[in-house]
């Protein structure tokens, strides 16, 4: 570290500097951040650490400005401008002060400690809406980033410099794991290689985020807000959006929130062709690479720090588990209204199928989306006809047919009353399982009466009509659905 950046330290960890408010300095290995009042000034390192040179002011002055334009595309809250530490004629440093420009900064505005994205979620401040809702941003988000100069690369390119990495690890992981995930991730990537090709021409190919992991995601105002985008290397963060998207998805299944990794993936939406085939290779990927990174930080810190070996072993898993072979199934889970189908379909989705889990398709939805409105708002007695409902189960089969060609497994979650219903759709595909839930009227209309905001328009006067209904045989799996759903769910995860 040279004098000069030692005293720019010295001067924006200075309280004067900030008005007398208490300074908190965060060091990384590329940037020192001042936290002050409600403010955060960000400057850049003068290093070259070969995968960025941030030696030259030039250099600094050009990344922070990229670092600026990259994060107000999701984060304009918080990126409030750019400044500059200047030198007065009597040698003074000021912030935006007269006289010669040494230094640029990146001037936020600061959130809470704990609103980083890991401390929310540890700490159940994040639900499955919040991260619907990001979802459908980064959708947006993706959909606007710049078409890069950077031509499209086989996926395989992203592989080829990550294997001598993997292999470094065998001083803490047995080389014979290595071996075989690299030997799962080479067939992985070469399939992949075909569908990014086709992507790229139909404009999947962009400049994204780059580094979209909980730690740089703040839960602000109740809203995720993505931040601290890859701004030194266009090429790091150049490539098919869903491997910007699964860095996102595996980090949110590796802290045991498969639930919200697939809530994540299902209202990002429109993947386009041989989207939910890329998945797992990204999601193995990226989980490879935090493992190697903790291994080089290991290596890099002081003599005698113990090796990260359980958190390198979890992250295999998940990139061993996300290339584990999952052909295509499809699920029906049927029962009376208030039985738990809905909730049962959602517990088995994330664990079903190629990661981050099964396509869940509800008729309750479907029925809403074919009338126009939105989810919980009631439809006339007109859409609930036997000709409606016979539109509404089509069209549940008819996306079924196409997430099975995609090569995800489907879970279909409707009242399945009708045995031609049940006929249906056990026709629709050779891996088929069907589920029946049973339960009581009574604790049917409980189940309804307690339910808010939900898709579904059954009330308890419409479980009891349903007591009437002429069911048939019924040759699917049949579980007792009462007691807590928790229980029912885990039963029905033991039938598959």
């Amino acid at each position: 570290m040279n004098s000069m950046h030692d005293e720019i330290i010295a001067f924006l960890a200075d309280p004067a500097t900030h008005g007398g408010a208490p300074v908190r300095r965060i060091d990384t290995s590329c940037a020192h951040v001042f936290l002050a009042g409600e403010r955060a000034f960000k400057i850049k390192r003068p290093v070259d650490l070969g995968y960025l040179n941030f030696a030259t002011m030039a250099r600094r002055e050009a990344a922070c400005a990229a670092e600026l334009r990259l994060n107000r595309m999701t984060a304009p809250e918080l990126y409030l401008g750019l400044s500059h530490v200047t030198r007065a004629a009597d040698g003074t440093l000021a912030l935006d002060g007269p006289g010669e420009a040494v230094e640029p900064v990146v001037v936020m505005r600061r959130f809470p400690d704990d609103a980083l994205a890991t401390t929310a979620l540890a700490d159940g401040r994040i639900d499955a809406a919040m991260i619907a809702d990001l979802g459908l941003r980064l959708a947006r988000f993706h959909r606007d980033c710049p078409v890069p100069p950077i031509g499209p690369r086989p996926a395989s390119r992203l592989l080829e410099s990550c294997l001598a990495p993997i292999r470094a690890m065998a001083d803490v992981v047995p080389a014979a794991r290595l071996t075989a995930l690299v030997e799962r991730l080479v067939p992985a990537f070469e399939e992949a290689d075909r569908h990014v090709t086709e992507r790229a021409a139909q404009g999947w190919w962009r400049r994204f985020h780059g580094d979209l992991h909980l730690g740089n995601i703040a839960l602000i105002d109740g809203r995720l807000v993505p931040f601290d985008a890859l701004e030194f290397d266009d090429a790091l963060a150049t490539g098919d959006v869903l491997y910007d998207l699964a860095f996102l998805v595996m980090d949110l299944g590796r802290r045991d929130r498969p639930d919200l990794a697939l809530s994540l993936f299902e209202s990002y939406g429109g993947h386009g062709p041989g989207g939910a085939r890329l998945m797992p290779a990204f999601v193995a990927l990226r989980a490879a690479i935090r493992a190697f990174v903790a291994h080089a930080a290991w290596h890099g810190a002081p003599k005698g720090t113990e090796a990260p070996t359980a958190e390198i072993g979890n992250l295999l898993a998940i990139a061993e588990a996300a290339l584990s072979p999952a052909p295509p199934r499809l699920i029906a889970v049927g029962g009376l209204s208030g039985t738990g189908k809905t909730t049962v379909a959602r517990a088995l989705a994330p664990h079903v199928g190629l990661v981050p889990g099964a396509l869940h398709l509800r008729t309750d939805v479907i029925r809403k989306r074919l009338g126009g409105v939105a989810e919980t708002e009631r439809l006339p007695p007109e859409a609930y006809t036997p000709d409606a409902s016979d539109r509404v189960y089509a069209a549940m089969a008819a996306a079924a047919r196409a997430g099975l060609a995609e090569g995800r497994s489907v879970i279909v979650d409707a009242v399945f009353a009708r045995p031609g219903e049940r006929a249906d759709i056990a026709a629709l595909w050779p891996d088929f399982t069907g589920i029946w839930l049973d339960l009581p009227l009574d604790a049917r209309q409980a189940r309804i009466g307690g339910r808010r905001d939900d898709a579904s328009d059954a009330t308890a006067e419409v479980a009891a009509r349903q007591e009437s209904y002429d069911l048939g045989p019924i040759d699917w799996h049949r579980l007792p659905a009462g007691g807590p759903i928790a229980d029912l769910a885990a039963a029905a995860r033991r039938l598959l």
